[in-house]
């Protein structure tokens, strides 16, 4: 999990640092719709199996 971190963080600061602004925040833009959407999926899956445990 920390390494997956890690990776986006490496991931982000590269394009920042290698990229023109605009370049840059797209990427940035596209990477949390990407994180926005795992975490909502996420909560998708594991939500209906706690009310089948309860």
């Amino acid at each position: 999990m920390f390494s997956f971190i890690r990776f986006l963080k490496h991931i982000t600061l590269s394009a920042w640092k290698n990229a023109t602004p605009i370049q840059a925040a797209l990427i940035t833009a596209i990477l949390l719709a990407i994180i926005v959407i795992l975490i909502i999926s996420v909560v998708q899956v594991i939500v209906p199996f706690t009310y089948i445990a309860i």
